[in-house]
């Protein structure tokens, strides 16, 4: 053998038993066919020799996963839905049997079923319920449920637990009312808690009351309106806890109400418990205003108390609404008090009060033979001073009456028409009438208008206008200022008259008097001239009486102050000491001890603030028993 082939032979034996072998061999075949040699060898033998021996199939290992991930959804999917699973709520019935309506105030029985459909038990059962605002306990109506629970234990595979719940349900008539029912439970192996809810819907067929609202339902603007509410029990138990609440509407001003409302806008009435059959009347009363044509709409409801909020209903049982029309009067008539159009205006005793009628035909047909009056009533009238303009004052009835005989244009007022009138009056105050009881005094005034409406079917007599008006008396409120040297609270020095460059000091004493009528928050005050000082010493002690330095105010907070103080009772009083040290330039000259004494209030029964004003105090002592012509002025 020739020496080179066999070479040859030797390498490829160890390639081929080497441990690179596919490597090497790859790598000499290449090498070999490079050279030209083995060129006779079969080239389908050298196009699988040249692609590697081990490839990794990729797309192949990819389409597997995808499809075992298809297949674990599968699987999943009829695990949790397909009824594989191991819990699920679709497989708990909860059963809910009872009444479709009932009564108001009639008792509710459920009967509750909850099955277990499951293939594994259901553990810890709970069963809650959930009412709807305003239910009662059974047996207990004075007690509220808001919620039921109760532990129903361990369900098995297909067996139920079953409850009968009793409850009280309030509500308005025809209205739904929805009782919601929650199941949770607990699964072997889990610590997380399931549940499952269902609403049972049940119609209140009739309340536990009733309400009826009798009232006029067209009436004049600013005329006098009145409503009667009639509550009344339609239950077969006591209902507890009434309230009665009405939204008044725009315009509308509450004068009175039987009985007085608990609260302070006049809305809310206490009804108390209303056994079966019982019945509450409430009467309202007011004025309301507009324009014609519009719409005043009234809404009463009926409702249990709230627990927590006064005057507030927890659960509404009947609601009524009324609604007034309101019109132009016949003949429109404007009543003027002192310039205040108010219902309800406050005077002070003795004081000249003004009254202005002006009116106008709102017709389109004329008006004939009118006739206003006024009709005055209180016992605080002064009747002497009434006095009118081209009118009559009857003093038998205190009636003012304007018509055709002493006003002529009254006799015919064609469409359109206007005109106006006055009169005056004053109020008797207790410094002029002490026989009087002046307590919450008030002077009512009716105002009517009456004539023939001359139409194309004759003349049609009637009443054209009414309304009404009040003036509340104010209380006298007063203080009273003196300065004294040798009596009163405390022991005074110095001279008398008072000498330059000499101290001297005085006693101011404050009385405080309220005529009639309570009054809160009263409180006087005043500034001290600078040359004044302030001793600091004050009787009786218990007086709230305040000095500022820097501003000299003086201010005695006295508080609330029952009426017919000083005159039924003993006045409020206090007294303080002040010095003064005249000087050269103040040489017969009578010094202001304290400069001008305000005391105000608040009026209790007509709202308003009442109150005066006094002159200076001065060293010119004219209460006290040293009094003479000369005794204030500063000497030398």
């Amino acid at each position: 053998m020739d020496i080179k082939i066999k070479n040859i032979i030797e390498d490829l034996q160890f390639d081929l038993y080497s441990r690179n072998a596919d490597g090497i061999f790859l790598k000499k075949r290449h090498v070999l066919r490079d050279k030209g040699q083995y060129s006779d060898r079969p080239t389908v033998w050298q196009e699988e020799t040249e692609s590697p021996k081990r490839q990794i199939p990729y797309n192949k290992i990819l389409l597997g996963t995808f499809i075992f991930f298809i297949l674990a959804l599968c699987f999943a999917f009829l695990r949790f839905f397909g009824g594989l699973n191991t819990v699920s709520g679709n497989n708990i019935d909860i059963l809910v049997s009872g009444p479709v309506s009932i009564g108001g105030g009639e008792e509710l029985p459920l009967d509750i079923l909850v099955k277990n459909n499951n293939n594994i038990n259901l553990q810890t059962v709970d069963l809650r319920i959930e009412f709807p605002i305003g239910t009662r306990q059974s047996g207990d109506v004075q007690t509220e449920l808001k919620r039921y629970s109760e532990v129903l234990g361990d369900i098995s595979i297909g067996k139920s637990a079953e409850r009968i719940v009793k409850a009280v349900l309030f509500g308005q008539e025809n209205t739904q009312q929805v009782v919601k029912v929650t199941v949770e439970y607990r699964v072997a192996g889990s610590n997380a808690i399931f549940s499952k809810e269902k609403d049972y819907n049940v119609l209140i067929s009739s309340s536990p009351v009733n309400i009826l609202v009798l009232g006029p339902t067209e009436v004049n603007s600013n005329q006098p309106v009145n409503f009667t509410a009639n509550v009344t029990s339609n239950s077969i138990t006591t209902v507890k806890n009434l309230i009665l609440k009405i939204d008044y509407p725009f315009g509308f001003t509450l004068d009175n109400s039987t009985p007085k409302s608990v609260s302070s806008d006049g809305s809310v009435f206490n009804l108390g418990d209303l056994e079966p059959g019982a019945k509450r009347v409430i009467k309202i009363s007011g004025v309301s205003q507009g324009q014609d044509g519009e719409q005043r709409v009234f809404k009463f409801t009926v409702g249990t108390e709230s627990t927590t909020n006064d005057n507030t209903i927890d659960v509404p049982l009947s609601i009524y609404t009324s609604t007034l029309s309101l019109k132009k009067p016949s003949l429109g008539v404007s009543v003027v008090i002192d310039q205040s159009s108010d219902q309800i205006v406050s005077a002070s005793g003795d004081k000249r009060i003004n009254g202005q009628i002006s009116w106008q035909n709102n017709l389109t047909d004329k008006i004939e033979n009118a006739s206003i009056k006024i009709q005055l009533k209180g016992n605080i009238l002064n009747k002497d001073s009434v006095s009118v303009d081209r009118g009559f004052y009857n003093s038998i009835d205190n009636s003012i009456t304007f018509d055709k005989n002493n006003y002529p244009d009254l006799a015919t007022i064609n469409p359109g028409d206007m005109g106006n009138m006055g009169f005056y009056f004053s109020l008797y105050s207790p410094d002029s009438k002490s026989n009087i009881s002046f307590s919450n005094s008030e002077l009512n005034m009716i105002i009517s208008a009456v004539g023939d409406i001359a139409g194309s079917n004759g003349s049609v007599q009637g009443t054209l206008f009414s309304d009404t008006r009040t003036i509340k008396e104010l209380s006298n409120l007063k203080i009273l200022s003196r300065s004294l040297h040798t009596i009163g609270a405390f022991e005074n020095s110095g001279p008398v008259p008072p000498q330059v460059e000499n101290e001297t000091t005085y006693t101011i004493v404050w009385t405080a008097t309220d005529s009639f009528n309570n009054i809160s928050g009263a409180k006087v005050t005043a500034v001290l001239p600078p040359y004044v000082k302030w001793t600091g010493y004050i009787l009786p002690s218990t007086e709230k009486i305040n000095y500022d330095a820097n501003s000299g105010q003086v201010i005695w907070d006295i508080g609330d102050m029952q009426s017919g103080l000083g005159t039924n009772s003993q006045a409020r009083e206090v007294s303080f000491q002040v010095s003064i040290t005249p000087s050269l330039s103040q040489v017969d000259q009578e010094l202001n001890l304290i400069n001008e004494v305000t005391i105000s209030g608040i009026d209790v029964f007509s709202g308003q603030r009442v109150g005066g004003v006094k002159p200076p105090t001065t060293t010119n002592i004219v209460s006290d028993p040293i009094y003479s012509q000369s005794v204030g002025k500063v000497v030398r």
